[in-house]
C-alpha cells in the first residue's frame, strides 16, 4: 500500500510538472521534476535560515535600540513629574517637563533656569528656579526679591505674587533676612513664591551645584499642555 501511495503521488506531481514544462519523455520528465523537488528543497531551508539571521538581527537592533533609550534617560535627557502647586502659574501640578541632563555640560546655568534638583538630606526631585549663585546676598524687601542689594528683575515669569512676597528668606545662616550664597552653591526657589518650600527654608538651604541635575526646556505632558518653558 505505501509503495503505491509513493507512485501515485510521484504520477500526480510529475503530471503536473508535464503540464507546466511541456516535457512529456518520461525519463527527462522524471529526471527534471526530481532537479525541480530538490532545488525547491533547497530554497525552503534557505528561507529557513534566512528567518532566522533576520530574527536575530531584529533581536540585535531591539536590545541596542532599548540599550540607548536607557542610557539618554541615564546621562541626557528624562522626563520629570511636576508635583505639587509650587511652580504655579507656569508649571502645573501633575504635569512633565522635559529636562536636559546636558545643558550644563558646556556651560554654567543661568539665573532664572528651571532646575531640577535633590534637597540636601532628602529623597525625591524638585523643580525650581535659580536665583541667585555663590558669593551673592539675597533678601525679600517690600515683596521683591534683591540680589546684592538690587531689586532682581522677575517680570518674565513672575505671577501675581510679583511685589507681594510675604515667605522670607528663614535659610540658616540668615541675618536679619539677608543670606549670602556660598560658593558652588545656587539659592533655589519656586514660582508660586508665598507657597514654594524651598532654600528660603531652614530645612532646605541653598543646593550644591551637583545636586543640579538637569534644566527643564519644555512640558511635554498633557499632550494639550506642550509648550515650552520659560
Amino acid at each position: 500500500m505505501e509503495n503505491t501511495n509513493a507512485i501515485g503521488a510521484e504520477r500526480s506531481f510529475t503530471d503536473e510538472f508535464e503540464e507546466i514544462t511541456g516535457i512529456n519523455n518520461k525519463r527527462t520528465r522524471k529526471i527534471a521534476a526530481e532537479k525541480f523537488e530538490t532545488a525547491a528543497e533547497k530554497l525552503h531551508k534557505g528561507h529557513k535560515a534566512l528567518n532566522r539571521t533576520l530574527g536575530g538581527g531584529f533581536l540585535l537592533v531591539l536590545l541596542a535600540v532599548i540599550l540607548a533609550a536607557l542610557a539618554m534617560r541615564q546621562f541626557i535627557f528624562e522626563p520629570t513629574l511636576v508635583d505639587g502647586e509650587s511652580m504655579e502659574n507656569n508649571l502645573m501640578n501633575g504635569e512633565r517637563v522635559a529636562v536636559s541632563k546636558a545643558a550644563y555640560w558646556f556651560h554654567e546655568p543661568q539665573r532664572g533656569d528651571i532646575v531640577i534638583v535633590h534637597y540636601p538630606g532628602r529623597q525625591g526631585r524638585f523643580v525650581k528656579r535659580i536665583i541667585a549663585f555663590g558669593g551673592e546676598t539675597i533678601s525679600i524687601r517690600q515683596g521683591y526679591v534683591l540680589i546684592d542689594g538690587k531689586p532682581l528683575d522677575e517680570s518674565a515669569y513672575a505671577g501675581d505674587w510679583y511685589g507681594r512676597i510675604t515667605r522670607l528668606i528663614d535659610t540658616k545662616g540668615n541675618k536679619n533676612g539677608e543670606y549670602t550664597v556660598p560658593d558652588g552653591y545656587v539659592f533655589v526657589m519656586g514660582d508660586n513664591r508665598n507657597v514654594s518650600h524651598d532654600s528660603r527654608a531652614i530645612d532646605v538651604g541653598p543646593i550644591a551645584n551637583e545636586q543640579v541635575l538637569g534644566k527643564a526646556f519644555a512640558v511635554i505632558w498633557p499632550v494639550s499642555g506642550i509648550r515650552g518653558i520659560k
